[in-house]
């Protein structure tokens, strides 16, 4: 996979027949952190009467899970999860919360509000696109140092790590579409750009 997309965190909220549902949105990594903010949203929304959710926690989207926690079932968790997956997003999780406003939706209208209520968050987040990478680590004197990081700039690549001793020691990141042919023939050859492996990084 060459690149993903996946969402910044956000809240929105909806009211249906005097229930409340508030959607909440996070950029996950994994399926621990993805536990231990819905432990904290529980601990938030303590006297709420349901916290459904679901999430996909890798690039791949084949670590998912949903939970309707107390509604009729595959009326809250699947919902969630088929917008997530609607979007092809990646890592992350959006948690519903419900207040109880007295009048019951069905099981239809239950459906509807928790795929409103998590594509009502979706809507608003922004968007991050993550692109597979080739990460380079070299160093080089300060001159040329320079002439480097303007290139990379403009070629649409990153440079990170960067630490100054007598030479600037760093880090050169390339989308895996890009070559590092252009450097090595700025610098004449002179400069190692080291293989360091690849890694999905934000432009």
């Amino acid at each position: 996979m060459n690149s993903y997309v996946s969402l910044k965190d956000a809240t929105a909220e909806i009211v249906v027949l005097r229930s409340r549902f508030i959607s909440y949105l996070y950029h996950i990594e994994s399926e621990e952190q993805a536990s231990a903010i819905l432990a904290d949203l529980r601990k938030k929304h303590y006297d709420a009467t349901h916290v459904c959710y679901a999430y996909v926690a890798d690039v791949q989207g084949n670590v998912s899970k949903s939970s309707d926690d107390g509604e009729p079932s595959s009326t809250a968790g699947a919902p969630i999860l088929s917008a997530i997956n609607g979007g092809s997003y990646r890592q992350v999780l959006i948690a519903v919360v419900r207040y109880f406003g007295g009048t019951k939706l069905g099981v239809g209208g239950l459906v509807k509000t928790y795929t409103d209520s998590a594509n009502a968050v979706i809507n608003i987040a922004e968007k991050i696109t993550y692109t597979l990478s080739d990460v380079y680590s070299a160093q080089a004197d300060y001159n040329t140092y320079s002439k480097i990081s303007n290139a990379v700039l403009r070629g649409g690549g990153k440079i990170t790590d960067v630490e100054y001793y007598d030479k600037v020691r760093f880090s050169v990141i390339y989308p895996e579409d890009k070559s590092i042919i252009e450097l090595i023939n700025l610098t004449g050859g002179k400069i190692d750009f080291i293989n360091q492996g690849k890694r999905y990084e934000i432009y």
